[in-house]
């Protein structure tokens, strides 16, 4: 029969399935928030737009210059991702749980 648990169930084995469980949750939150805040943005840009406010260029021109300054962000995403353990189970669970909660 395999065991999920050791038979002590020592504070560092728990410890250690928490803490992926947990960053999972809290990156599945951000995730979540983030999401909703571009999906906003992204209307009240539409709607701007269509009222007359804003023409498409002047939205336009500002995500080519985001673009084209994007290398130096991946590096900085990659960097950032590396301390996510991202290939855990748990991790993937709790970002589950976060990002549908």
């Amino acid at each position: 029969m395999v065991a999920i648990l050791p038979p002590d169930a020592s504070l560092t084995f728990i410890l250690a399935l928490l803490i992926p469980l947990v960053l999972g949750f809290l990156v599945g939150v951000v995730a979540k928030s983030a999401l909703k805040l571009g999906a906003a943005i992204a209307i009240i840009i539409i709607l701007l737009i269509f009222v007359g406010i804003l023409t498409p260029s002047q939205v336009i021109q500002p995500i080519i210059s985001a673009f084209k300054s994007g290398p130096a962000l991946v590096s900085k995403a990659n960097q950032i991702a590396g301390y996510l353990p991202y290939s855990s189970v748990l991790f993937i669970i709790g970002l589950a749980v976060g990002f549908f909660k």
